[in-house]
């Protein structure tokens, strides 16, 4: 089952806390394992601004940062113009493995580089130093979700969890991707199955799919 571009529910009877009403989309699924983002678990604490200002990302090229596209803005111009949106924005508690590396996915009117893994015909994802100075100067893609760190599953892992029946599985949806309204995400992503608050209780571990 190729599971890119899906999102997978984590069913209200999960015990493990990392993923407790996690709505995780699935980035990449091939032999060599599986990666996906946690979509709506924002750390409260720090936002896209905050983190471009500070610069928190050990991979991100200082260098790079100090100039726009033009060669003509040093780093003070860059978080002098920064969008005050980005200071709204939570950045996302992407999943438990890596925690030092950023991931941002973004709508197709963004153009990456090679770095660039384009998942579906409107989502890619992006981890450069380049997609974030464009950001910060709001030259960036006008969808962004922007999470550190991710889950991942060794090869057959997912297909073995899936098989096991502890995820439920929908097609993704780019609005709820993209949604800055975290706190909604799950009860959204479980009514697209038809399943509302008050059935929650009464789920089990039997899961379907969508």
């Amino acid at each position: 089952m190729n599971l890119v571009n899906k999102i997978l529910i984590a069913p209200p009877s999960l015990s493990d806390p990392r993923f407790r009403r996690a709505v995780i989309y699935i980035c990449s699924h091939n032999e060599n394992g599986s990666l996906g983002l946690v979509v709506n678990s924002p750390n409260n604490n720090i936002t896209i601004g905050d983190t471009l200002a500070g610069l928190e990302l050990p991979e991100i090229d200082i260098d790079a940062l100090k100039f726009s596209a033009d060669n003509d803005t040093d780093f003070g111009a860059i978080l002098h113009e920064m969008p005050a949106h980005l200071f709204k924005i939570p950045v996302l508690n992407g999943g438990p493995v890596e925690l030092n590396r950023g991931f941002i996915l973004h709508g197709k009117d963004y153009e990456g580089d090679e770095h660039t893994l384009n998942i579906s015909d409107s989502i890619s994802m992006t981890s450069t130093a380049s997609i974030l100075a464009d950001i910060s100067i709001g030259k960036g893609p006008k969808e962004i979700c922007f999470a550190i760190g991710y889950v991942g599953w060794a090869p057959e892992q997912l297909d073995h969890e899936i098989n096991s029946n502890n995820w439920l599985i929908i097609d993704a949806n780019d609005d709820i991707i993209f949604s800055h309204d975290h706190q909604q995400k799950y009860d959204k992503t479980m009514k697209i199955l038809g399943i509302t608050p008050d059935m929650y209780a009464s789920i089990s571990n039997a899961v379907g799919s969508a």
